[in-house]
Protein backbone atom coordinates (compact mmCIF):
# COMPACT_ATOMS: atom_id res chain seq x y z
CA UNK A 1 0.00 0.00 0.00
CA UNK A 2 1.10 3.67 -0.68
CA UNK A 3 2.17 5.50 2.27
CA UNK A 4 0.35 8.60 1.23
CA UNK A 5 -3.21 6.42 0.95
CA UNK A 6 -1.96 4.82 4.16
CA UNK A 7 -1.88 8.07 5.73
CA UNK A 8 -5.10 9.51 4.28
CA UNK A 9 -6.68 6.56 5.57
CA UNK A 10 -5.85 6.72 9.07
CA UNK A 11 -6.78 10.45 8.93
CA UNK A 12 -10.11 9.42 7.95
CA UNK A 13 -10.68 6.68 10.59
CA UNK A 14 -10.01 9.78 12.99
CA UNK A 15 -12.27 11.75 11.46
CA UNK A 16 -15.01 8.96 11.67
CA UNK A 17 -13.82 8.35 15.65
CA UNK A 18 -14.45 12.30 15.85
CA UNK A 19 -17.89 12.17 14.62
CA UNK A 20 -19.12 8.86 16.13
CA UNK A 21 -18.06 10.69 19.53
CA UNK A 22 -19.93 14.11 18.48
CA UNK A 23 -22.93 11.89 17.94
CA UNK A 24 -22.69 9.91 20.77
CA UNK A 25 -22.66 13.53 22.66
CA UNK A 26 -25.25 14.62 20.96
CA UNK A 27 -27.12 11.57 21.86
CA UNK A 28 -26.22 11.53 25.92
CA UNK A 29 -27.22 15.25 25.83
CA UNK A 30 -30.59 14.54 24.73
CA UNK A 31 -31.16 11.49 26.94
CA UNK A 32 -30.28 13.45 29.73
CA UNK A 33 -32.23 16.34 29.27
CA UNK A 34 -35.36 13.91 28.17
CA UNK A 35 -34.46 12.30 31.93
CA UNK A 36 -34.94 15.58 33.30
CA UNK A 37 -38.09 16.23 31.25
CA UNK A 38 -39.27 13.21 32.42
CA UNK A 39 -38.90 13.84 36.24
CA UNK A 40 -41.29 16.98 35.99
CA UNK A 41 -44.04 14.22 34.14
CA UNK A 42 -43.86 11.38 35.00
CA UNK A 43 -41.78 8.78 37.72
CA UNK A 44 -38.63 8.83 39.36
CA UNK A 45 -37.85 4.95 37.41
CA UNK A 46 -37.67 6.90 33.86
CA UNK A 47 -35.28 9.95 34.95
CA UNK A 48 -32.74 7.46 36.39
CA UNK A 49 -32.75 5.27 33.12
CA UNK A 50 -32.56 8.15 31.08
CA UNK A 51 -29.70 9.87 32.94
CA UNK A 52 -27.39 6.76 33.60
CA UNK A 53 -28.00 5.63 29.73
CA UNK A 54 -27.30 9.46 28.91
CA UNK A 55 -24.04 9.97 31.34
CA UNK A 56 -22.96 6.66 29.39
CA UNK A 57 -23.11 7.93 25.85
CA UNK A 58 -21.58 11.36 27.49
CA UNK A 59 -18.77 9.47 28.49
CA UNK A 60 -18.41 7.17 25.63
CA UNK A 61 -18.33 9.76 23.37
CA UNK A 62 -16.15 12.51 24.91
CA UNK A 63 -14.01 8.99 24.71
CA UNK A 64 -14.37 8.94 20.98
CA UNK A 65 -13.63 12.62 20.54
CA UNK A 66 -10.21 12.83 22.62
CA UNK A 67 -9.54 9.20 20.75
CA UNK A 68 -10.10 10.96 17.62
CA UNK A 69 -8.75 14.04 18.17
CA UNK A 70 -5.20 12.82 19.53
CA UNK A 71 -4.60 9.47 17.68
CA UNK A 72 -3.51 11.46 14.29
CA UNK A 73 -0.12 12.80 13.96
CA UNK A 74 1.27 15.11 11.15
CA UNK A 75 4.54 13.82 9.26
CA UNK A 76 6.33 15.66 6.89
CA UNK A 77 8.32 13.79 4.17
CA UNK A 78 10.13 15.73 2.27
CA UNK A 79 9.87 15.57 -1.66
CA UNK A 80 12.31 15.42 -3.89
CA UNK A 81 11.72 17.24 -7.33
CA UNK A 82 13.01 15.07 -10.61
CA UNK A 83 15.44 18.11 -11.62
CA UNK A 84 17.23 18.15 -8.26
CA UNK A 85 18.38 14.45 -8.32
CA UNK A 86 22.27 13.96 -9.53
Amino acid sequence: MDHNSEGTLKLLQDIKEMLLGGIFLLIGALLTIAGFIAELAMADAFFIFFLIVGLLLLFCGGLHLWHGWTAHEVVEHPEETPNTQP
